[in-house]
């Protein structure tokens, strides 16, 4: 089985557009030979952008809810000293630390920070390169 870790900004892209890339991509990680992997911390995010931010969507929430055990939830370890240097984000270590702790072997994102920090393990893929493989 192939471990795709899904960030957060893929599951909100697929619950406001359900017939988006974002939306197909999830689709093919739900699916052999994939295995799709959500951490704490991602749930926790979506739930609170939910109420934040997309407030006016917030009728998406309860579909967030009734998929989550398609997911495959997986800790996040403690922060180590200096781990924290990875990433121009810093909000996104949790995310990264997960991925790591539980070998997953891709993390699917739209994020730049992820996309562009260089990291080769996890390979982090786009929308795009993962329906193309």
């Amino acid at each position: 089985m192939v471990k795709v870790m899904i960030d957060t900004n893929i599951i909100i892209s697929f619950l406001l557009r359900p017939q988006g890339q974002a939306a197909k991509a999830l689709h093919k990680a739900s699916r052999f030979p994939y295995m799709p992997v959500i951490c704490g911390y991602i749930a926790d995010e979506v739930r609170d952008k939910f109420r934040g931010k997309l407030s006016a969507y917030s009728g998406s929430l309860p579909v967030f809810e009734k998929a989550l055990p398609m997911f495959h939830m997986v800790p996040v370890p403690e922060q180590k000293a200096n781990d924290d240097a990875v990433l121009r984000d810093l909000k996104d270590m949790p995310i990264l630390r997960a991925a790591i702790g539980s070998c997953v072997d891709l993390l699917l994102t739209g994020d730049k920070d992820f996309l562009e920090s260089g990291i080769e393990s996890p390979r982090i893929v786009s929308v795009a390169e993962f329906l193309a493989m």
